[in-house]
């Protein structure tokens, strides 16, 4: 008679626990979800097939990007022994010292070039020696924040140099990689482009490209695949890259505009005292400025190549091929620090700060933020990259973390 009382009380007692005990909203799993670190929710993705699902689902990878777009990170490569070692930290909001914290590395060969970091994902070559003693180089698309890398097939061509620039189409939401090839002593004249991340085979296209041009490289390596000159950049689906348009020789290259959805070119003439830099620290660099494709280049004084501030060249009108010039006379003793330290421009800030880093770690690792309107310099220190002493150092800013698993179809 006890046992029953006992048995009846304890079933009335998990009935009254089920009553009062309510399920987590969806949506509020989901908003919870994103506040995880990304290396949270790759090992959350292995527990089961639900979490899978969840953590794969297209709205919620979205809403991931989105939230961390909102909130970008430094991201910081270095090259050593073959390899390439990624870094990341938050946006410093003063000159406090950072501390990076490492995420992977790849075997990235940044003698073949690196591109920047578009919507997490980085573009770059692999390169390995095969029996033969021969530079082999292949593409390949990785994940920093993840650890993923996806080989990509070569490209098939007879030509010798090859220069790639890699872009994000927001309407198709499709990764792409334009690819330029010529022999070695001719123009470029072979373009072809490959779709990522929309499950299809992977493979080259052919296009067409009705303005003849080339951009601007260095002498490429034994591999045969050359950096270019001025990186290129990708801003609302557009690539933007400095080349030589048509038959101008006058050696100052233009805009060249690769509209990434309809895969056509255009290009935006230079302004007038826009030149190359030879000869000087600072080479020049492309920056999305406040949401306009810029260009920074060190500010050079008549008929010398000495260094005399910055100058930023800012698109205003495309069409009407309009820029703005602004130049800034950095204050001693940056100046000095400047001009006898090998440095490279690495972007421009939300608040307009213009941002420099050294091109290899010393004792010491840090960023240059120069402020234009209080023409003052701020140093902010970054710790945790002692092991990479004398080697070189590229920073990026603005990386947002992507989780998103692209799923190619062909087998290399």
């Amino acid at each position: 008679m006890k046992t029953r009382r006992n048995t009846r009380s304890c079933s009335n007692s998990r009935k009254r626990e089920e009553k009062n005990s309510e399920t987590i909203p969806f949506d509020l799993v989901n908003e919870i979800l994103t506040r995880l670190p990304v290396k949270s929710i790759a090992r959350f993705r292995c527990l089961s097939k639900l979490c899978a699902s969840t953590l794969n689902n297209p709205d919620f990878t979205e809403s991931f990007f989105t939230i961390s777009s909102s909130r970008p990170k430094l991201l910081v490569t270095c090259p050593k022994d073959g390899e390439t070692f990624f870094f990341s930290s938050p946006k410093p909001r003063d000159s406090s010292p950072l501390v990076v914290n490492f995420h992977m590395s790849f075997s990235i060969n940044h003698l073949c070039g690196i591109c920047r970091p578009v919507c997490g994902f980085i573009y770059g070559f692999n390169s390995h020696t095969n029996l033969k003693g021969r530079t082999i180089s292949k593409p390949l698309i990785c994940n920093p924040s993840t650890g993923e890398s996806w080989p990509l097939p070569r490209v098939k061509t007879n030509r010798t140099i090859i220069t790639s620039f890699f872009g994000y189409d927001p309407i198709n939401k499709e990764f792409k990689v334009l690819c330029m090839t010529k022999s070695k002593f001719g123009v470029f004249g072979e373009h072809q482009v490959l779709t990522f991340g929309t499950g299809k085979e992977l493979s080259w296209r052919k296009i067409k490209c009705d303005m003849a041009h080339y951009p601007e490289v260095v002498d490429y390596e034994a591999s045969g695949y050359p950096r270019p000159l001025y990186y290129g950049i990708c801003i609302n689906g557009v690539l933007y890259y400095l080349g030589r348009v048509h038959d101008d020789l006058d050696g100052f290259p233009d805009m060249v505009c690769f509209d990434i959805k309809f895969e056509k070119f255009s290009y935006i003439k230079k302004a007038n005292g826009m030149k190359r830099n030879s000869g000087v620290n600072l080479q020049p660099t492309l920056v999305n400025h406040k949401g306009k494709i810029a260009k920074l280049q060190a500010n050079i004084g008549p008929g010398s190549i000495r260094y005399t501030g910055i100058q930023l060249w800012v698109l205003e009108d495309a069409k009407k091929h309009q820029w703005s010039s602004y130049i800034y006379v950095v204050p001693p003793p940056w100046k000095n620090i400047i001009e006898e330290t090998k440095l490279r421009f690495v972007g421009t800030s939300d608040t307009g700060d213009i941002v420099l880093s050294p091109c290899n770690i010393s004792n010491s690792f840090y960023l240059l933020y120069y402020d234009p309107e209080r023409n003052a310099i701020a140093r902010v220190e970054i710790q945790g990259m002692e092991a990479f002493k004398s080697h070189k150092s590229y920073a990026f800013l603005d990386y947002a973390e992507n989780i998103v698993k692209p799923k190619p179809t062909r087998k290399l």
